[in-house]
């Protein structure tokens, strides 16, 4: 009875792990999954979402270079080499899901979340005829990444989407080729997450039909924000809209044509508006040493940067 109960409590906590920590708004929190092997980082798990092996099931990434082709997580890059990214394959045995809980210790009340990857893709698939889609989704009131009894928000922006649509190659490709790369930027917002909760995200793989490929997340980079700045959604960051993001003279320098500048506090207090030329300035002499977020409208277009005075 004891072994019992013990091999109960072993599988109940294979899905336990520590939270990715939120502790600033306005700055990112960032995974690049390098050196990733066997072992997930800290704050994600994965599991056996569905298919013929023991659904609810822990998964631990494969290392692989897309030359697999087995339903599993992934922890896949170039042979031997330390820069990785986390993915998936589905199958009939395995149809496996992956994500993090990040857990908000910024202090104040999370309003939304800015979030960026790159996605790649390490395989081909083998049929030309379905598109495969690894679908993205969150949760604020989930109590693990496997939680059905929980509310899951689909987000198409997050999506990992099969970038190589022609090919039946079925075959390894170079996932670090910018041809086999997709930039993805997006907001969750709507968000009332009170200080020490919780929202987490997952990427949920499906079994398409033939040989399905591999497609993957890097470079992620997540953003809290609190207050007045979430309100709108600035899911757009632009180079040339603030030239300058390291201010020493007081005053912040524009590439662009923007309107409805606002400069922010990381807490996301309002303390200055002004619409500006290209290669135009604002004085900010006024403001404190430290962080701002600026956002504003660069053709028609909601765009946001941080900046440091200095």
């Amino acid at each position: 009875m004891k072994k019992i109960y013990f091999l109960a409590i072993a599988l109940a906590s294979t899905l336990s792990f520590a939270q990715i920590s939120l502790t600033t708004v306005g700055t990112a929190v960032t995974q690049n999954f390098d050196g990733m092997g066997t072992t997930l980082p800290t704050g994600w798990s994965a599991y056996r979402a569905s298919g013929s092996g023991t659904v609810g099931q822990a998964l631990s990434p494969v290392v692989d270079n897309g030359s697999a082709n087995s339903g599993a997580v992934y922890s896949v890059g170039a042979a031997s080499a330390a820069d990785r990214a986390l993915g998936s394959i589905s199958s009939g045995s395995t149809v496996p899901a992956f994500g993090a809980q990040l857990t908000n210790n910024t202090g104040s009340a999370i309003t939304a979340i800015n979030v960026s990857f790159t996605e790649e893709q390490w395989r081909s698939g083998s049929n030309a005829t379905v598109n495969e889609i690894v679908v993205f989704s969150y949760s604020t009131n989930a109590t693990s990444i496997d939680d059905a009894a929980a509310t899951w928000t689909p987000m198409t922006a997050g999506n990992l989407t099969e970038i190589l649509t022609t090919t039946t190659a079925a075959a390894p490709v170079d996932g670090n080729a910018a041809a086999n790369q997709l930039a993805k930027n997006f907001s969750i917002t709507g968000l009332n997450v009170a200080n020490g909760g919780s929202v987490w995200i997952k990427w949920s793989d499906a079994d398409d039909f033939g040989s399905d490929c591999l497609l993957a997340v890097d470079n992620l980079s997540l953003t809290p924000l609190a207050g007045t700045l979430a309100v709108a959604d600035f899911n757009k960051s632009k180079t040339n809209f603030v030239k300058n993001t390291f201010v020493k003279n007081d005053e912040i320098t524009f590439g662009a044509d923007a309107k409805d500048v606002k400069i922010y506090t990381l807490t996301g207090q309002l303390v200055k508006t002004a619409s500006v030329k290209a290669n135009g300035t604002l004085n900010i002499a006024e403001l404190a040493e430290g962080n701002f977020i600026v956002t504003g409208t660069v053709n028609n277009q909601a765009v946001s940067q941080k900046i440091l005075k200095n």
